[in-house]
């Protein structure tokens, strides 16, 4: 029996061809075993200080995320500086509302498969879970965190919100930490859709009643910055950095369910 091989001993499939694999997954495997691996074909990566390491993994996972996490953050942050600019066309803070869900849902998006187009891939190289969940987190709060702060300054320098940028910033700064942390926590438990949908109701539903009662004002009293608000968020985050790559199989029994 006739076998041909191609160059280097693979042997060709029936026809002769070589199907190459889509660019589509080719891309993103290559960029997640050099985020993870400390760049590829590089014999120094076990010497790279822990500083220039850490910058390397962020500017990977940058380049791994979805483009919309990026424009839609830009997007929805614009819209707010735009409808506040345009004054009395809106009763409720339109900024304060849309920040923190704004946050809240790209932090949702960042852990699973659903999500993930190198999720496999990132699941069998060395790096911890937990690191590699730590980078994103870092690098799209961080970016929300930005993008608001620079809104609030537009505004407050442009006259489009009666406070001052300290009470602007201090009005989103607590609800946004606290809800990211929040839906990160439950996309690690649970699911980022079911984690989107808990912190919308969470967030939307008590800001926008209009009932006047002790327990409303006790709720929305907790939502705002201070203390005990950022000490809530660094602990629910630190759980789901704890968590992640720990409840996997849950999450796929769940699914396959």
């Amino acid at each position: 029996m006739n076998s041909r091989c191609e160059p280097g001993g693979v042997p060709a499939p029936p026809g002769g061809h070589v199907v190459p694999p889509p660019a589509g997954r080719v891309i993103p495997a290559v960029l997640a075993a050099s985020a993870a691996d400390g760049g590829l074909g590089d014999p120094g990566a076990h010497v790279v200080s822990a500083p220039r390491r850490a910058w390397q993994l962020l500017a990977m996972e940058a380049r791994l995320l979805h483009p919309g996490v990026w424009t839609a953050s830009f997007a929805v942050m614009a819209l707010c500086v735009l409808f506040a600019a345009l004054k009395g066309l809106l009763p409720v803070p339109l900024l304060e509302l849309a920040a923190p869900l704004v946050a809240a849902v790209g932090v949702a998006g960042l852990y699973g498969p659903e999500r993930d187009r190198a999720f496999e891939v990132v699941a069998a190289t060395p790096t911890s879970p937990r690191v590699l969940l730590l980078a994103r987190v870092t690098l799209v709060f961080g970016y929300d965190v930005a993008l608001a702060l620079l809104a609030s300054g537009v505004l407050a320098a442009s006259g489009g919100s009666p406070a001052g940028l300290g009470e602007l910033v201090t009005a989103w700064l607590g609800p946004m930490a606290l809800l990211a942390a929040m839906a990160l926590l439950l996309s690690v438990c649970w699911h980022p859709g079911g984690a989107v949908g808990v912190v919308l109701a969470a967030w939307y539903v008590p800001a926008l009643a209009q009932a006047d009662v002790a327990a409303l004002r006790a709720y929305r009293t907790m939502w705002e910055t201070g203390p005990g608000t950022l000490a809530a968020a660094v602990a629910l985050a630190g759980a789901a950095i704890v968590l992640a790559g720990k409840v996997e199989p849950l999450r796929r029994m769940g699914r396959a369910g």
